[in-house]
């Protein structure tokens, strides 16, 4: 017979509950950036396509499209998010310090996403990404810099070149059909280089090998470019301050 009493005591057995999966996070602009540089990373600018960010975050394309019209309006947008932090405080009575810190911050940002470096000089120049607060900083230092008002243009343009070019040229791809095979071309070229009709590089060559523009095959994110950095940097602010100097005396 069954205990009734020691039945009762029993605890009563709680109900199994099914564990909730966690919920899909909420789409958003942020988050399909984010996805579009995963994407950028690795299939390259050539292969990207809003439809891939949108299988890759599990939703429709129209539901991409909600938030961007179109794969440029996208692409700004990266181009955007890679440059966030490479504007610089200001720094009062010190502009060529500040200049020097917004093209490091620049490369380092370019540094960040290589693939995106082609993309987002393109967009600068082009006025796709249009940060307005770099452009309102850039014209601050040049006042600071004493810049007579009617050459802050012209010199507007040349600080904006100068901070997407070595970048560019640094973390420019590798050719996407048989990097390797060109890679190993390029080496034989550079290194059968005739000094009798090439004297002057033939003297520097050995230096130069894929450490120089046009004549290296190593990209630049494997063999960065410091010193030749640092040097276009220093030329520039120093060119910069003597036309400065040059236009107020005029």
């Amino acid at each position: 017979m069954v205990d009734v009493v020691a039945a009762a005591k029993r605890p009563a057995k709680k109900p199994v509950v099914a564990a909730k999966e966690p919920a899909a996070p909420t789409l958003s602009a942020g988050r399909i950036v984010e996805a579009a540089l995963v994407q950028i990373g690795e299939r390259g600018l050539e292969r990207f396509s809003l439809r891939d960010v949108a299988r890759a975050l599990g939703v429709y394309p129209t539901a991409v499209y909600w938030y961007f019209r179109s794969r440029n309006e996208l692409l700004a947008a990266v181009c955007a998010h890679a440059q966030r932090d490479i504007v610089p405080p200001p720094r009062q009575g010190d502009w060529q310090a500040w200049l020097r810190e917004l093209f490091r911050r620049y490369r380092q940002a370019m540094r960040r996403q290589p693939h995106l470096a082609q993309l987002v000089g393109a967009q600068m120049l082009s006025n796709a990404s249009l940060d307005l607060t770099l452009v309102d900083s850039i014209l601050h230092m040049l006042q600071q810099a004493g810049c007579p008002e009617e050459h802050i243009v012209d010199l507007y343009n040349a600080v904006v070149a100068a901070l997407c070019g070595f970048a560019t040229l640094e973390l420019a791809p590798l050719p996407a059909e048989d990097p390797e095979g060109w890679a190993a071309d390029l080496q034989q070229r550079v290194r059968q280089i005739p000094a009798i009709e090439h004297p002057v590089l033939a003297r520097h060559l050995a230096r130069m090998a894929d450490r120089s523009f046009i004549l290296r095959w190593t990209p630049g994110q494997q063999r960065p470019l410091d010193s030749g950095f640092d040097a276009y940097v220093e030329v520039f602010v120093a060119g910069l301050a003597a036309r400065i100097t040059a236009a107020r005396a005029a």
